[in-house]
């Protein structure tokens, strides 16, 4: 139940905020509330230039924008609005709203850099916390905070298995390189000689059982894509010529398998990502290249089933924005609710956080 000095401090604030607030506010929020996103975004922005001390209209700003995936965009508007804005619901929600931003950039970045991802929802975590410093009884933000901190875990765990998974590859590598030329150094000598022998049965079978390990990592066979086409494993080349270089010894022909071993150990990559062909000259000289590398839309669909990062499909969809017709007349009431229920509340039930304005 509001009291009557609460609804003259309503009627006031209202009174202030409607007068306040320029005509292209009120038909940006019609935009909104009707799906024209657009529209809205461009009345909201001669709004600001009107008045730009009143928060709301960043905060709605800023709702509109999320709504068309300009997350980053959004973030900014709310960040606006959270600061100047002298309403604790209209802040609460603000950083409620930037915390979501933060879970669609970082899950958006996840392919790409984890590590980023795994950022940006610690961070959405902190803004959820913060949202609740405002309003203890936020459920929204009560939710997506566990979330936040579930999809980061899910983030870390993925990343320590790929390093995991990366470093026994460059263990692979390294051990094949190894044995690779520890065969052409036995083989070398037995150009010299027509009867090779035991020894040249030895090494064909050791060969053999080099090209069976290649086989049984799975890095020798072809990776297909999604578009239906496929690409050479990492040790497809070296795969081949350390087939080609045992046949060769069972014949015996010893110059062409000294000639397979080396081409093999040409071909394996110290990189286990290093595509065939390309020398570790050639990768530390396009690095940089590659870093900044802007990847597109039909590029990225191509290795999407190779992700190893998830897609968050395990957990609910965050929660959303509020409701998008949110007028400074909503956002005022809600304020006297909250008002309302933070008296009735015992104190203690949640733990203060310091705020940075």
């Amino acid at each position: 139940m509001i009291s009557n000095g609460w609804k003259i401090l309503f009627s006031a604030l209202l009174a202030v905020s409607v007068q306040a607030a320029p005509k292209a506010f009120k038909e940006a929020n019609t935009a909104l509330v009707e799906g024209r996103y657009e529209e809205a975004i461009n009345l909201y922005q001669e709004a600001v230039a009107e008045a730009p001390e009143l928060g709301v209209i960043y905060f709605n700003l800023g709702n509109a924008q999320y709504r068309i995936g300009q997350y980053e965009e959004a973030m900014a508007a709310y960040e606006y609005a959270a600061s100047m804005s002298t309403s604790g619901y209209t802040r609460g929600r603000s950083l409620y709203n930037m915390g979501n931003c933060m879970i669609k950039v970082g899950e958006a970045a996840r392919k790409m850099d984890p590590h980023a991802a795994s950022s940006y929802c610690e961070q959405a975590a902190w803004f959820y916390r913060m949202a609740l410093d405002y309003d203890a009884d936020f459920e929204d933000a009560a939710y997506n905070l566990e979330i936040s901190q579930r999809m980061r875990s899910s983030i870390e765990e993925a990343i320590q298995k790929q390093e995991k998974k990366e470093q026994q590859k460059n263990e692979l590598m390294q051990y094949i390189r190894e044995k690779l030329k520890a065969f052409i150094e036995r083989q070398t000598p037995l150009l010299e000689t027509q009867n090779t022998g035991d020894a040249q049965k030895l090494l064909e079978r050791e060969t053999r059982e080099l090209a069976e390990v290649m086989e049984n990592s799975g890095l020798a066979s072809n990776i297909p894509m999604p578009d239906g086409t496929s690409t050479p494993g990492p040790l497809a080349a070296t795969f081949n010529h350390t087939v080609q270089a045992a046949e060769a010894m069972a014949v015996p022909n010893q110059q062409k398998a000294l000639d397979e071993l080396i081409a093999a150990l040409a071909a394996t990559p110290a990189d286990p990502n290093q595509q065939e062909g390309e020398s570790d000259e050639e990768s530390d000289e396009f690095e940089d290249y590659d870093m900044e590398y802007d990847e597109s839309d039909e590029d990225a669909s191509m290795y999407e089933e190779a992700d190893p990062f998830g897609d968050f499909s395990e957990y609910e969809e965050i929660r959303g924005v509020p409701p998008p017709n949110q007028t400074e007349m909503d956002i005022l009431a809600e304020e006297m609710r909250n008002q309302e229920r933070r008296k009735q509340k015992k104190a203690g039930e949640y733990k203060a956080v310091e705020k940075d304005w």
